[in-house]
């Protein structure tokens, strides 16, 4: 913002500093404001005839502590932001005019004609949002470098972004603008903070460039072509809980992405399968995903040659147990077809030896809650270790699990151990699970829900506990003895 002047100020390290001070000379004509965030620092106002001296000082400054899986350091460390920009109206106003005034969203006839082949059909006005944003998302490469003027916060132009096809965010966000203007929406872009959270002092709290689209319902609605190639949102939710600005004509203040419900990115998987006396397991297994999860599962396709679908499907079971075997598998849709429906998979398989058999005893593992396709369950990857968290944590998004798992069994054998299922309630998460014997049939369900992206430290207990109970079914077996 030309004449106005800010700046964020780290006041944590990664090593012992006996004293850090910082100290800045604004004039008087100017009106500052200023925070001391996640801590207290020394500070002086020493006020001249034409400027003012800040000073803002701490003394020996240990290193930060880090957590597993917290937030961003900047979220709970010590830091200084001074601004002299009056509010997020202000910011707001300007980023818009600053944009309009380069001419950033000026279509050309070559979009316009784009514009129109990509919405011909189009039968609502978000299935013509959908069409244009999932365009911007999978046809601009996304590719970063210098470019001279237009760096910065000025959006480069349209018609470079589309001559180019390639950029950064704020290419493909200027560019899914300028498209959307051409149909006749009205769009403007917006800055946002990916990863960590924008504080209310008006500073330099962006990295990342999205696009807000006004709908008939008469409300802004946000778009992310840089998060959402071959996703099936319009916005990924791997950002929700995260703070944005819309570059808007009457300006805005800061606002906040909304949790997206745990529903929206389910993970379910399915087995039926038959368990042999000699240890054999048989049957097919079923996977299918929405949102995130969804994303997750396509990559096995989308991130890889098609030469090496099947070899990344194998790889899911092998890594399970490595004499397993694909009798046939399906896909539904082509991959790349993401909007048509959610991913669904069908695998089936063989796996001989799949138990320990003795003359006594069977040991195996459920298949659909041996953690395959843990790559759609991010949380199982989050460091448990701590009882008690000092600070924030965070999953990459939202998702709920359900898993069921039908293994009819030898006739001859009765369920001598199986793993306890504690029920999990609380504002982070929620587990419930069971293992039943119906005549030969052991069924195994569970269902789990981790209900957002950005956790605070109560939630930590239901959280670790929810996730626990999942692990505790990956890591155990069922002990089945044999009836003589």
């Amino acid at each position: 913002m030309r004449g106005h002047f800010y700046d964020i100020v780290p006041f944590w390290s990664d090593v012992p500093v006996q004293k850090k001070v910082y100290q800045v000379a604004i004039p008087n004509t100017k009106s500052v404001q200023y925070k001391i965030y996640n801590g207290q620092l020394a500070f002086n106002e020493k006020k001249g005839a034409e400027k003012t001296i800040y000073t803002f000082s701490a003394d020996n400054i240990m290193p930060f502590r880090n957590e597993p899986n917290m937030v961003a350091q900047s979220d709970v460390a010590p830091k200084l932001l001074i601004s002299t920009s009056p509010d997020w109206f202000a910011k707001s106003k300007w980023f818009y005019q600053v944009n309009e005034d380069y001419g950033s969203f000026e279509s050309t006839p070559e979009i316009d004609r784009k514009v129109k082949e990509i919405l011909k059909g189009a039968t609502s006005e978000m299935d013509s949002v959908s069409r244009l944003t999932h365009w911007v998302a999978d046809e601009l490469r996304y590719f970063g470098l210098s470019m001279g003027k237009g760096e910065g916060y000025t959006l480069h132009k349209g018609s470079v972004n589309f001559r180019d096809r390639c950029g950064v965010c704020k290419d493909k966000a200027g560019m899914l603008v300028t498209m959307l203007r051409s149909a006749g929406f009205e769009s403007y872009a917006a800055m946002t903070m990916a990863g960590s959270r924008i504080d209310l002092i008006p500073a330099d709290q962006f990295n990342h460039s999205v696009t807000v689209v006004k709908l008939s319902d008469g409300k802004l609605h946000l778009l992310d072509p840089t998060w959402v190639p071959f996703v099936r949102e319009l916005w990924s939710s791997a950002e929700q809980q995260q703070n944005y600005l819309p570059g808007i004509p009457e300006g805005s203040d800061l606002l906040e992405t909304p949790i997206s419900a745990p529903e929206n990115h389910y993970v379910k998987i399915s087995a039926h399968s038959k368990l042999s006396a000699d240890g054999a397991l048989t049957g097919e297994i079923h996977f299918t995903a929405e949102g995130q999860s969804d994303a997750a599962l396509r990559r096995i396709f989308t991130g890889s040659f098609k030469a090496l679908w099947q070899r990344n499907l194998e790889n899911e079971l092998l890594k399970i147990t490595p004499q397993a075997r694909i009798i046939s598998a399906s896909y539904g849709a082509n991959p790349y077809r993401y909007m048509d429906g959610p991913i669904e998979l069908k695998i089936e398989f063989v796996i001989p030896d799949y138990a320990m058999v003795t003359s006594q005893e069977i040991i195996f593992k459920p298949l659909a809650s041996s953690g395959i396709f843990d790559g759609a369950m991010r949380h199982l990857n989050l460091d448990l270790s701590l009882s008690e968290r000092a600070y924030p944590f965070r999953d990459g998004c939202s998702r709920s699990v359900e898993i069921t798992d039908k293994t009819t069994l030898p006739s001859n054998v009765s369920v001598a151990w199986k793993p306890e299922m504690e029920k999990i309630s609380g504002s982070g998460a929620e587990f419930e699970g069971s293992f039943n014997l119906n005549g030969t049939e052991l069924i195994v369900e569970a269902k789990a829900r981790f209900n957002k992206r950005i956790y605070i430290i109560e939630d930590w207990p239901s959280f670790s506990g929810a996730v626990k109970m999942q692990k505790l079914l990956i890591d155990n077996p069922v002990i089945l003895k044999i009836e003589k």
